[in-house]
């Protein structure tokens, strides 16, 4: 019965994506995206966050946040299980100057760079923001970012900060932080198919 649920969870999962998966992909120049968990000769200084992906309450995926002073890098794939349904992975990478994405999705693979990682994946340069050092709460919370040329509402409900484009396909994004840490502790992004990614300790 799991194994059935599992199933029809990610056929919907995948059946929502058709549209996406029919956009005309403009690819911009090649860029190299050097992401790697393991540490680099040059970096002292990093910290590794894991978080578990879940769709329709159904683990399907883990995000890797490396954070160090100068970039934030980030990785994720569908679990190798559900490759013969549905197989997408991603490597994203940050600086004070640059962003850029590289994603496959099947056989497919698209890059994206700077605002236009706002119009595919808003949640990606969002999250990356919170564990900018040079950043505070404040900072965040005052952000002119625009999607589309729209700008995302941005607000405070508790401990939560809440993320509104106007003009994508991403609905919200919900921040969940803990009290005494800095850092994303749930992430749940609406869009066609709900997405939430809850940090591992």
């Amino acid at each position: 019965m799991e194994k059935l649920l599992i199933i029809v969870a990610l056929i919907i999962f995948q059946i929502s994506l058709s549209d996406e998966n029919q956009e005309k992909i403009i690819r911009t120049d090649k860029v190299y995206i050097t992401t790697s968990l393991n540490k680099n000769k040059n970096e002292e200084n990093y910290q590794i966050k894991k978080y578990k992906v879940y769709a329709l309450g159904i683990g399907i995926g883990e995000v890797y946040f490396k954070i160090s002073d100068k970039k934030i890098e980030a990785e994720g794939k569908t679990y190798d299980r559900f490759s013969w349904l549905y197989n997408y992975d991603f490597k994203f990478y940050s600086d004070d100057n640059y962003m850029a994405l590289y994603e496959k999705e099947g056989k497919k693979e698209r890059i994206y760079e700077n605002e236009a990682i706002y119009e595919k994946k808003p949640w990606l340069p969002i999250i990356a923001m919170f564990f900018k050092k040079d950043k505070s709460l404040s900072d965040i919370l005052n952000s002119n970012i625009l999607i589309n040329g729209k700008p995302v509402i941005i607000r405070k409900e508790g401990r939560r900060i809440i993320f509104e484009p106007q003009e994508s396909k991403t609905k919200r994004i919900t921040i969940f932080l803990e009290d005494g840490k800095n850092f994303p502790t749930q992430i749940y992004i609406e869009s066609k198919v709900n997405i939430n990614l809850e940090l591992e300790e």
